[in-house]
């Protein structure tokens, strides 16, 4: 991998390590801000009123849409599904066929309980791409992180349905490519960068999304190959998810 592309793969694992961090739950409290607070004192601190206090801040009203007590925590589950892949080259209009992978992983974040939050996901996908006139099947497979904004709109409620919309950066490492049988992964770029946009619905822990990638970035290694065309992957996917918590 090189250094702009291994450069790019870390800040992509910093920020989504920064978003996790983000989604731990407020809920615990220190002594020194209940008693800021006005909700305890030093006097009280070990006996039953502090406990108390921190059950009462505890309370909160029903969530918008009802269903039962509003998310809480970091949200984490897994998703999978099938993976609709194409290329495009503007100097050769036609010469790629549509054809089906698979992707799936895990996701964390999302920020059920509210609005708006942020969402990543570490992904395996494998792209395969069928050429018109080519022989033998293309195949890419990579570690592909999203980083998203989640736009919420429906029940807060784990027990409630919530509709929801995302958008944000992918990255994509490529971890193999092979023709066939044949390992071509020399002949391809370390990392692929995309715009992901997106649309799911959440029933109770089960989610369905219809997303796209669109990339940006040639994934054919021009330094390995003359006359490399500018070939740039386009995907959607159709993934079915459990939320564990």
């Amino acid at each position: 991998m090189s250094r702009q592309a291994r450069s790019v793969f870390l800040t992509a694992l910093v920020t989504a390590s920064a978003i996790l961090i983000a989604s731990l739950p407020a809920g615990a409290q220190t002594q020194e801000g209940l008693i800021l607070t006005g909700k305890s004192s030093v006097a009280d601190t070990g006996t039953g009123a502090f406990l108390t206090a921190g059950m009462a801040e505890q309370q909160t009203p029903p969530p918008p849409g009802g269903g039962g007590a509003p998310a809480s925590g970091v949200g984490i589950g897994v998703k999978v599904g099938p993976l609709f892949t194409s290329y495009s080259a503007a100097s050769c209009d036609g010469c790629f066929n549509t054809d089906t992978g698979l992707e799936g992983g895990i996701w964390f974040g999302g920020n059920r309980g509210g609005r708006i939050g942020m969402m990543g996901e570490i992904l395996y996908a494998k792209k395969k791409q069928e050429g018109s006139g080519l022989t033998g099947s293309r195949s890419l497979q990579y570690l592909e992180i999203p980083i998203l904004a989640r736009i919420n709109i429906g029940s807060r409620s784990r027990n409630g349905i919530s509709v929801y919309g995302l958008v944000g950066p992918v990255f994509d490492v490529n971890l193999k490519a092979s023709i066939g049988d044949t390992d071509v992964k020399s002949n391809y770029d370390s990392l692929d960068v995309g715009i992901l946009g997106g649309v799911g619905i959440e029933i109770t822990r089960f989610l369905v999304e219809a997303r796209y990638n669109h990339g940006l970035r040639n994934v054919l290694n021009s330094d390995n190959l003359a006359n490399a065309l500018d070939i740039k992957t386009h995907s959607f996917a159709v993934l079915f998810g459990l939320r564990f918590n």
